[in-house]
């Protein structure tokens, strides 16, 4: 189901692997992980944007709410494992947004 807070989750989720990038790594690696960081910003940039117009098409009537919910999930989802293959992200933040993306997949 379409729900404002299980789409700002997934949004935190995203936002919060893809702005964690920027302190991973070491000096060789900064360009690269500088240039990952960016992407992944501007695609959680996207994912937001697509999250306000699906919530419009879901006000609006041209999409069910089930749909919206879907598109955004999956859009999350992606930007998520994006992040974590992207980035030497430690075992502990990887178990902690497994945990966090169970209960987004939990919530009704």
């Amino acid at each position: 189901m379409f729900t404002p807070r299980r789409t700002l989750a997934s949004l935190l989720i995203a936002g919060a692997v893809a702005t964690g990038l920027a302190a991973c790594g070491g000096d060789s690696d900064s360009e690269k992980i500088q240039k990952s960081a960016e992407h992944l910003q501007q695609q959680g940039n996207q994912l937001q944007v697509d999250a306000q117009k699906a919530a419009q098409d879901v006000k609006d009537g041209t999409k069910s709410s089930e749909d919206a919910a879907a598109e955004i999930q999956a859009g999350a989802e992606k930007l998520t494992d994006e992040a974590k293959d992207n980035a030497n992200v430690p075992d502990s933040a990887k178990e902690q947004l497994e945990q966090a993306q169970d209960q987004l997949n939990a919530t009704p």
